[in-house]
């Protein structure tokens, strides 16, 4: 069958590149001294200061194409000089994988691996210093006098390049594709003891990018594409941007676009029914939007994905933020962080003014001198809606997916995008409303003209309102799983948006693991001797440093999971003893550890060590279930704390009458968030807090 990917592209051909070539005439702009930039850039104290992990690559990365621009403007082989400087000083600082693979390992901001010693390498921080490599490569390699000086250079950065963010990544499987031909890429669920250069298990840090971060490394695959011709490097490029476009919040008002920071796409992403990361425009960095803009020009000036429409858009977009009440504001509105979207600035003559004026406010500065120069550069060479990097307008390959109303859902996800039944699959329909009312999801013919039947209703009662219902591939108009695909319709207030959705016969998988515990049947762990081997640990070991009895608890920083259920919840009675160290933090944002059970459907019912203003976790513990809104929305109630070891119990023996206590005292819970039954323990270690419980049972009752 083919895709739907492969449907929505426009033409299969590969188009022409831009070699460096001598400056249409223009009037010679003054130029900087490149030794004097060049020395002006090392001196980041930052590049000293973040090691060589995610962060310092952020840092190394701020200066790395203003090299290449300069040349491009002033046609000054002294740049590509003190390019070559640049690249070679962050290139000293990569270290080997145990695979073999060269990386930026270090800190990358997470706190509990930096005080353990570990490190990883990041896909963004990867892409960010290979981009400049590859487009050196890329200037290099299409003009025969470049390639005689400069050539050994290029071919060693094109090499490195291929290596780290192709091969790498790739072999890792940190690249994922849907049913409909959608790519993106995720993190990696191990990292590095760089002191024994060996790799450490961390299966929780499994979660898809960032959206700005699977356009970085996209971006690689677009510049060693222009370098190589490769086929293999235009298809990703085709897919990860494109999967941009299906995921655009479309304003028909103002014929304008915004699209969220963070969206789930592989099972990975999900924690029962509520994502694991927060789906929104980001409410304080409007830089990355503008970042994910300029890639986007780029991807448009090489000819591929988008067309001057979706340009439009963008500007339309930018002109939007620009005025809001009192300035600027989000490209959803929804906050006042709002920026000039730069790249935009060649096809709008109100851009380019606004970035004009503040490039003239820093014209003593040498990067606004050459950002000045480079825009007039990129004017005459392609003027109006030209593309930049394309010789032949016939070979242009856009992607056409419908633009999807944005104002009332905020995301329509599918996760996965296929049912499969050999597995007894199940699918999950990601939902965001930004408006309060009824919410219809239905099932639709392939074509989108027949509609077989309402798979839920959900009352939207909030701004931000997140559903997950799962559908098992049962068309609703004939009670069968029947094979095929399908087209599944979201509407709320009079707006839909719509998504394909596959129902495969597919291969059966062996399932691991124990059987789920039966009536009569008891788990004690006590973490004196040997673990049952239903735990699932990250991050979580034994310890002798606290115990309620015996000498050892379990002491879980990350997370731990006691799994005893299968396909459906047990009416069981889950005991546990869990330490309270007395910390105490006010009305801050503290997140402290959490402990409690597991559904069949994922979803945690938790008690937890919280503070919020809103709460008063100083005096009394919170509780959560993350099918509401992940571990975004905690609830007050839970139970007077008390410093030392004190009994939690789960108890679900009776349907009718469900309890949870904490020292003996009923928590507060909302009935509609209490479940029926749990499938496991799970326990969680909070922000630098590590959670210890000990002498945990579990019984199923005859």
């Amino acid at each position: 069958m083919k895709s739907r990917f492969a449907a929505a592209i426009a033409s299969a051909a590969v188009i022409g590149v831009l070699g460096s070539g001598a400056l249409l005439a223009q009037a010679s702009p003054a130029e900087p001294d490149p030794a004097a930039f060049l020395a002006d850039v090392m001196r980041n104290p930052n590049l000293a200061n973040k090691g060589t992990g995610e962060l310092y690559c952020w840092h190394a990365s701020a200066e790395t194409e203003t090299f290449l621009n300069a040349y491009l403007t002033y046609q000054d082989t002294r740049w590509l000089d003190a390019a070559i400087k640049d690249y070679d000083a962050f290139i000293a600082k990569l270290h080997k994988d145990p695979d073999g693979y060269e990386g930026w390992i270090g800190d990358n901001g997470d706190e509990l691996l930096v005080a353990k010693g570990l490190s990883t390498d990041e896909v963004v921080g990867d892409a960010l210093l290979c981009a400049p490599l590859a487009r050196f490569a890329e200037i290099v390699m299409h003009d025969p006098k470049l390639k005689e000086a400069y050539g050994k250079k290029a071919r060693q950065y094109l090499d490195l390049a291929t290596r780290i963010c192709w091969e790498k990544y790739n072999k890792r499987g940190c690249y994922y594709e849907d049913s409909a031909g959608w790519g993106s890429y995720h993190t990696y669920p191990k990292v590095v003891d760089l002191k024994a250069n060996k790799w450490i298990a961390a299966p929780n840090r499994l979660i898809s990018d960032n959206l700005n971060k699977h356009y970085r490394m996209s971006l690689v695959m677009l510049r060693l594409w222009r370098a190589t011709g490769n086929e293999e490097y235009r298809q990703r490029v085709l897919k990860v941007f494109g999967r941009a476009k299906t995921m655009w919040r479309y304003f028909l008002e103002e014929d304008r676009i915004t699209w969220n920071f963070w969206m789930p796409h592989g099972p990975y992403d999900m924690d029962g029914r509520s994502p694991r990361s927060w789906v929104a425009v980001h409410p304080a960095n409007a830089g990355y939007q503008a970042g994910e803009v300029e890639m986007f020009v780029e991807v448009y000036d090489s000819g591929l994905v988008f067309e001057q429409s979706d340009m439009e858009k963008l500007i339309h977009a930018n002109h939007w933020m620009a005025e809001g009440p009192g300035g600027w504001r989000s490209s959803d509105g929804s906050t006042k962080s709002g920026t000039l979207w730069d790249a935009l600035a060649r096809f709008d003559d109100k851009i380019r003014q606004k970035l004009e004026a503040e490039l003239a406010r820093n014209a003593s500065d040498a990067g606004s001198q050459i950002a000045q120069a480079y825009l007039k550069y990129e004017m005459a060479k392609a003027p109006g809606w030209t593309r930049l990097y394309v010789s032949d307008p016939a070979k242009v390959q856009v992607v056409k997916v419908p633009l999807q109303p944005g104002r009332a859902i905020s995301a329509s996800v599918i996760v996965l995008d296929a049912v499969e039944l050999a597995n007894k699959g199940r699918v999950q329909f990601v939902t965001q409303a930004r408006e309060k009312g009824k919410l219809k999801i239905e099932l639709l013919d392939a074509a989108g003209k027949d509609v077989l039947g309402t798979l839920a209703e959900i009352e939207e009662t909030q701004d931000g309102q997140q559903d997950a219902p799962y559908w098992d591939g049962t068309n609703p108009k004939t009670g069968k799983k029947e094979l095929g695909e399908y087209l599944v319709r979201w509407t709320l207030n009079g707006q839909s948006r719509t998504a394909p959705v596959w129902v495969k016969q597919g291969v059966a998988r062996k399932t691991e693991g124990p059987k789920a515990l039966l009536p009569g049947e008891t788990i004690k762990a006590d973490f004196e001797g040997n673990l049952d081997p239903r735990w699932k640990l990250d991050a979580a070991a034994t310890s002798t440093e606290r115990a309620h009895s015996g000498k050892a608890s379990l002491k879980v920083e990350g997370s731990a999971q006691l799994v005893f259920g299968s396909s459906e919840d047990l009416p069981v009675k889950v005991r546990m003893w869990v330490f309270d160290s007395g910390a105490k933090f006010g009305t801050s944002g503290k997140n402290g550890p959490a402990w409690g059970v597991g559904t069949a459907d994922g979803d945690k019912l938790c008690l937890w060590q919280v503070w919020r203003p809103y709460l008063a976790g100083d005096e009394e513990y919170g509780w959560v279930n993350t099918g509401e809104n992940a571990w975004y929305s905690p609830h007050p109630g839970a139970g007077a704390r008390k410093s030392g070891w004190v009994e939690c119990v789960f108890d679900f023996s009776d349907k009718k009458n469900i309890k949870v206590t904490v020292g003996g005292q009923p928590a507060k819970l909302y009935a509609n968030l209490t479940p029926s039954g749990a499938a496991s323990v799970y326990l969680r270690g909070g922000d630098g807090l590590p959670l210890y419980v000990d002498d945990i049972t579990v019984e199923y009752a005859k």
